[in-house]
């Protein structure tokens, strides 16, 4: 079972599961297969990538900022309730590629546009191909990053032993409407492929 690893770098990067009501908008500290799977289909007219990804990077890395700003109700032509939004800065992840025929269409190197906030700016992605991984050895950890229940094969998931379930948006196919679905975050103790696990030492 192989797969390809990306370098994600960006400027400004907000993440988020489509958030209802509220005033903060919190930013996620990984990258979901939703969010990265959807972008990487967007961008080359697909429906079938499969890919996660997670922070990576030293301190110099993946900042936390805020920015405040009032959305505007185009019907209305007046301000909202003013929103604060958290976004990461200068942002270093790996982006996880599950082999299949429509990874074989992604170049060494291209641009994506990833999350939300695009209109402001933020968003802008420059990935490069790092190396393939040969995802068959697996063991014992807790999970980097969100997965789908239902895409666990994909990735070589092959146990869950204490998982942690929360929610992933899956968008229909050529329609602006979805469903959420049930879904591994991250913590969840499994046996898979080492590159999707949480390095010893960092929880």
């Amino acid at each position: 079972m192989l797969f390809v690893e990306y370098d994600l770098k960006a400027d400004l990067l907000h993440l988020g599961e489509r958030p209802k009501g509220g005033i903060f908008r919190p930013c996620l500290k990984t990258i979901p297969f939703s969010q990265i799977s959807g972008a990487l289909n967007a961008q080359f007219g697909r429906n079938d990538f499969k890919a996660v990804g997670y922070l990576s990077g030293n301190g110099d890395f993946n900042s936390s900022s805020y920015l405040t700003y009032s959305p505007r109700d185009r019907h209305l032509g007046l301000s909202k309730v003013p929103l604060q939004v958290e976004y990461l800065s200068n942002v270093s992840a790996s982006i996880i590629v599950s082999q299949n025929e429509a990874a074989e269409l992604l170049p060494s190197e291209f641009d994506l546009l990833l999350g939300g906030l695009r209109s402001r700016g933020f968003g802008g992605c420059h990935l490069t191909k790092r190396k393939a991984l040969d995802g068959k050895r697996v063991m014992p950890g807790k999970l980097n990053v969100r997965i789908p229940c239902t895409e666990r094969d994909p990735f070589n998931v092959r146990n869950v032993i204490q998982p942690i379930y929360g929610y992933l948006f899956k968008p229909l196919p050529n329609h602006y409407t979805g469903e959420y679905v049930l879904a591994y975050f991250e913590g969840s103790e499994v046996v898979a492929p080492s590159f999707l696990l949480k390095e010893e030492g960092n929880g």
